[in-house]
This record gives C-alpha cells, sequence and structure tokens, in this order.
C-alpha cells in the first residue's frame, strides 16, 4: 500500500511541474534560469582555475587535468598559473557569463528533458560531448569578434582550431551533471508553485510568510 502511494506522490509531482504557468512568469523564470546559470559558471571559473593548480601536483588527480588552458599570450594573462596557491587567484572573461548561460540554457536543460529516463553515465557522456563541441565553437566566434583568442588550448589533445581539448571532457560530464542538478532543483514543484505565489499584500500576510520560514 505504501509503495502504491509514493508512486501516486511521484506522478502527482509530475503533473504538477508540468502546469503552464503565465507567459510572463515563464519568461522571467527563464531569465532568472539563464542569469543563475551565468553567475555560477563565473565563479565556477574563477575557482577551476585553484582547483587545476592544485590537482596538477597531486598524482591521482593529475590524470583528469592534462590539458593545458590558455588565454592569448597578447593579454598577458597566463602567469596566473604561476601564482601561489595560498593567494587562491583566479580570473574570467565576462564573455563567460553568457557562455556559460546560453549551454545551460539552450543545450542542458532541452537535453535533460530529452534524456530524463536514461541512465546517469550516457547523459554525463552527451553533456561532455555538447559542452565540448560548444566550447570548440563559441571560442572561434569569439576570436573573430574580439581580436583574441578569449580561451585555447595548448596541449597534445587540442582540436577545433585548439579551442577545445579532449583531455577536458571528463570535466565537461561533470560539469553537465552539475548544471542538470540545479535545473532539477529549479523544477521542484513546491518551489515552482511559491514562485507563481502572489507577494503579501498586507503586514499582517507578510508576518504570516515569515512564520511559515520559520
Amino acid at each position: 500500500m505504501e509503495s502504491g502511494d509514493g508512486y501516486q506522490r511521484r506522478q502527482v509531482r509530475i503533473r504538477r511541474a508540468d502546469i503552464k504557468r503565465g507567459q510572463r512568469m515563464k519568461l522571467a523564470f527563464g531569465v532568472f534560469r539563464f542569469c543563475l546559470y551565468g553567475m555560477v559558471g563565473l565563479s565556477s571559473e574563477i575557482f577551476f582555475y585553484n582547483l587545476v593548480r592544485i590537482a596538477q601536483h597531486v598524482p591521482l588527480l593529475e590524470a583528469l587535468f592534462r590539458f593545458q588552458w590558455r588565454v592569448d599570450e597578447r593579454l598577458g594573462l597566463n602567469a596566473i598559473w604561476d601564482t601561489p596557491i595560498v593567494t587562491a587567484y583566479g580570473q574570467c572573461s565576462l564573455w563567460m557569463f553568457l557562455i556559460y548561460g546560453v549551454a545551460c540554457f539552450c543545450f542542458i536543460e532541452p537535453l535533460y528533458r530529452r534524456m530524463l529516463y536514461q541512465h546517469v553515465g550516457l547523459r554525463a557522456a552527451v553533456y561532455g560531448v555538447v559542452i565540448l563541441l560548444f566550447e570548440g565553437f563559441t571560442g572561434v566566434v569569439l576570436e573573430r569578434l574580439t581580436g583574441y583568442r578569449i580561451w585555447f588550448y595548448a596541449d597534445e589533445g587540442a582540436i577545433l582550431w585548439q579551442m577545445t581539448s579532449l583531455y577536458i571532457l571528463p570535466i565537461w560530464m561533470v560539469t553537465g551533471l552539475l548544471a542538470e542538478f540545479i535545473y532539477r532543483e529549479l523544477m521542484d514543484p513546491d518551489l515552482l508553485a511559491a514562485l507563481e505565489s502572489p507577494l503579501p499584500a498586507t503586514p499582517e500576510e507578510t508576518e504570516a510568510s515569515f512564520q511559515l520560514i520559520r
């Protein structure tokens, strides 16, 4: 009986998640997700510089960080790899806000919806390959737009005009799964219901909301 009830609850959650919302709310929530992906991507890239510097000196992790991530030599920014780890220094182009937002919103979200019931390993592999190709394509586009290589790879696995590397594929697989996790949590029916609810209009309603939070 309990398993039957659990099954029904899962079905109800799926149906509630499929409820169509107003176009205004749908657009606002889409913009919110895009901006969230962009901001998480920016902060993650700054963190990633530190992770790579540390991991490349750890025997077991070194195999996963064989790529040589660089930026255009004319920018004079590659000395970051020689900075002391204790400084926890990282860097990122603001272009990456747009890149991460597009990658997650336009690729990871639709792929997750289509591959919802596929094995996690298969989803990770597809995410990794798609992000790899997207990285190579956008790297070329940004070079044409700015005249600089915002990033390139100087290792033996570099492909697509050195704008991506086969060595970084495992990292992009994990990145895809993390973006999937964020999307799945954001689409929780209870969260959607809260976002669709009107804001408290009176002090009494505001106080009632605070009581629920507490």
